[in-house]
């Protein structure tokens, strides 16, 4: 329909759609505004609406109805007009329509019915610091061209797109979102608005065991509580970790960068969640070194090894910012081990010699960075091999997201002597730098292995290797 509305210039009436009669009298501008009224009612003595008949039939009829007409119609400029020459515009954002003149006038003003495009729904995804919103239109006379978005009633965004991701939030915090969609003709459709509140804060650790851990052997994530249905939970630790088993599964974090990509150098790997700490592994070796960090150093103590106190807990650390190095915790190491439990034994041999509650190893260090442990080694194999003797656990690499295919070192000595250590042997079992060629003899690959503080929090990524977990 369209609808004729006839205005008397210096006549103030107030309706639902804003207008506005601008007069221009001798460099002077006066303005009148028409806006809602309480009742939303229209004089009609001074004003006649009038109707089509329907979409594109060019009849009209007067109304007898004296409220404003609803969003279904759009400003005719061809019909609309003033008796002495005034011209009519319309700003269809504002809903304004203004008249510029130098002389009292009489104006019809005509609005054509219009199928607009309305905005059914909107879905939406946060973090704890982004909304994406996801627009569901119906599309009306003529295609969706534009999407216009805002947040918090700032300006809006132009996209061509029906998803906007607003992002750099705080967290648990609630935002009013504001969408609108634009056709090929220009014509508007009504706002949408939303109230959307961004997550609140997960630590790492948090997040893992209540978001990636589903049940055991989903996404790769055990619980080791001693209790389970699948092969081998009889050999799990029962210390209530979550550790990540089988050949490669989502457990990437990017560490000590904030770029879009994050580098290789960057790239780490969860060996498990301990309580509210998340320990992560570097995805690569930092090079080949003696276990004791130097070839005139034969003492297996951890505590006397310069790989220890100064290529990892200096050198190492040191290519970290100190906001990097503050979410790193300090941690007991234990360093000690015997050659049975730990080499031909079984994981579960293994981590109660190393750190377990009756633990036998005699040899400690507080530092920020260590080195993998056995058990370690073994748990990131799949449950099917926790059962098998470490010494014979070549079979196992195809399933074992630790296992790098080189020889590599762990931080655990064997007790029995005074310059050996075990190591991960390229083909995949666990072997010691013996008595003949020993911990100064031995230039082995280093991976550095370190606890995150209890209270680093989770920001976003799925755990895989182009989409690592980022923190704060």
């Amino acid at each position: 329909m369209k609808k004729k509305i006839l205005l008397i210039s210096g006549m103030l009436l107030t309706f639902s759609i804003i207008i506005t009669i601008l007069f221009t009298n001798n460099d002077k501008t006066i303005q009148s505004n028409i806006a809602e009224n309480n009742n939303n009612e229209i004089n009609n003595d001074m004003l006649t609406l009038m109707y089509e008949t329907g979409i594109d039939t060019n009849e009209y009829e007067e109304s007898t109805s004296n409220t404003w007409p609803d969003d279904n119609y759009i400003f005719n400029k061809e019909l609309s007009g003033c008796e002495n020459g005034g011209e009519l515009s319309w700003n269809q954002q504002t809903n304004k329509i203004t008249l510029l003149n130098n002389t009292s006038d009489r104006c019809y003003i005509y609005f054509d019915v219009y199928n607009k495009a309305v905005i059914k729904n909107i879905t939406s995804s946060v973090t704890t610091n982004s909304i994406t919103v996801n627009v569901s239109a119906i599309v009306g006379e003529n295609p969706i061209s534009r999407y216009y978005y805002s947040i918090n009633d700032g300006e809006y965004i132009e996209s061509a797109y029906n998803s906007y991701t607003f992002s750099n939030l705080r967290m648990e915090t609630t935002y009013d979102i504001k969408v609108y969609v634009v056709d090929t003709l220009g014509i508007s459709s009504t706002i949408y608005n939303v109230n959307i509140q961004t997550d609140s804060a997960y630590t790492l650790a948090n997040y893992i065991i209540n978001n990636v851990y589903i049940e055991d052997g989903v996404n790769g994530l055990y619980y080791h509580d001693g209790v389970g249905t699948y092969t081998n939970s009889d050999e799990e630790t029962k210390d209530n970790s979550y550790r990540y088993s089988g050949a490669d599964p989502n457990n990437y974090v990017c560490f000590g960068s904030e770029e879009n990509v994050c580098s290789e150098d960057n790239l780490y790997r969860i060996i498990g969640v301990f309580g509210d700490q998340v320990k992560l592994i570097k995805y690569t070796s930092i090079g080949n070194y003696y276990w004791s960090g130097s070839s005139n150093n034969s003492s297996n103590v951890w505590k006397d090894s310069s790989l220890n106190t100064n290529i990892l807990n200096i050198e190492f650390l040191n290519l970290f910012s100190s906001d990097w190095q503050d979410k790193i915790a300090v941690n007991i190491w234990k360093s000690g081990c015997n050659y049975f439990d730990c080499s031909h034994g079984v994981p579960n041999s293994a981590y109660e010699y190393e750190v377990g509650i009756d633990s036998d190893s005699n040899e400690t260090y507080n530092a920020k960075i260590g080195l993998m442990y056995i058990h370690d080694y073994g748990y990131a194999a799949d449950p099917q091999f926790w059962n098998t003797l470490l010494y014979y656990y070549e079979d196992s690499t195809s399933s074992n997201w630790l296992f790098l295919g080189v020889n590599e070192w762990t931080i655990s000595r064997i007790d029995e002597y005074d310059n050996t250590a075990l190591y991960v042997h390229n083909t995949g079992f666990i072997w010691d730098a013996d008595w003949y060629t020993g911990v100064n003899d031995y230039l082995c690959a280093v991976r550095p292995v370190f606890y995150l503080n209890s209270d680093v929090i989770y920001v976003s990524g799925s755990g895989t290797s182009s989409d690592p977990f980022r923190i704060n």
